[in-house]
């Protein structure tokens, strides 16, 4: 089976410079780097995937956080920003606001 990718981008829309790309393997929980993700592609990313960012360099959810529920695999999909509450036919996506998300992602989990 192959495995996903999520790749952060500085920009929005997956524009801009790559910040830095994780494999969909459920139990991961890491840092982040540099603070400047505003927006992801997920590549091929399995079904059930529960992929959470988050302003919090611990993965708080006392600061900004967003959750993106894989509900349809695709070759290339884009979440355009962390900044928004959504659900289409391939993600439901959660965010839980607080003072703003975009390029200030300090922490990733995939479940």
């Amino acid at each position: 089976m192959t495995m996903g990718n999520i790749v952060l981008y500085e920009g929005n829309g997956g524009r801009q410079n790559v910040v830095t790309v994780f494999n969909d393997r459920p139990g991961q929980d890491r840092r982040v780097p540099n603070d400047e993700a505003r927006s992801a592609k997920l590549l091929d990313v399995r079904v059930g995937a529960l992929v959470t960012v988050y302003d919090d360099k611990n993965g708080s959810e006392k600061d900004d956080f967003c959750r993106i529920k894989v509900k349809r695999s695709s070759s290339e999909y884009t979440v355009d920003t962390f900044e928004r509450s959504y659900e289409d036919d391939f993600v439901l996506v959660s965010y839980g606001r607080k003072d703003g998300l975009d390029g200030k992602v300090s922490r990733i989990r995939v479940d």
